[in-house]
């Protein structure tokens, strides 16, 4: 895991880069911009303290489905999928092809907007 103490305005990732983790909201907030929000003047979601985001990617290494910004000087931690990956080893087969299929769910829905 690694601590960003970011300043507001900051891009943590953008739509189509490579899924390389998730990111937890220590501290601030985080706007979530979709691809059909072309000005990105106002987030779709905003996340604030204990809010995860980019989980989809770790789950299934699809490229970014959205663009995350920091709305305020923020905390954010970061878990690698290899960091992931560990935590999830000893889990059940069932539970990770539900993850799965529910992130695979997700995106397709996404797309449909």
């Amino acid at each position: 895991m690694k601590k960003m103490e970011l300043n507001a305005g900051n891009t943590i990732f953008k739509k189509g880069d490579p899924a390389d983790g998730l990111y937890i909201v220590g501290k601030g907030s985080v706007g979530i911009y979709f691809p059909t929000n072309h000005t990105m003047e106002k987030p779709d979601i905003v996340l604030k303290a204990n809010d995860i985001l980019g989980e989809m990617g770790v789950i299934d290494t699809a490229p970014r489905m959205a663009t995350a910004k920091t709305l305020e000087p923020s905390v954010i931690i970061f878990v690698s999928t290899k960091e992931f990956e560990k935590k999830l080893e000893g889990s059940d087969m069932i539970v990770r092809g539900v993850m799965a299929i529910l992130s695979e769910r997700l995106r397709d829905l996404q797309k449909r907007r």
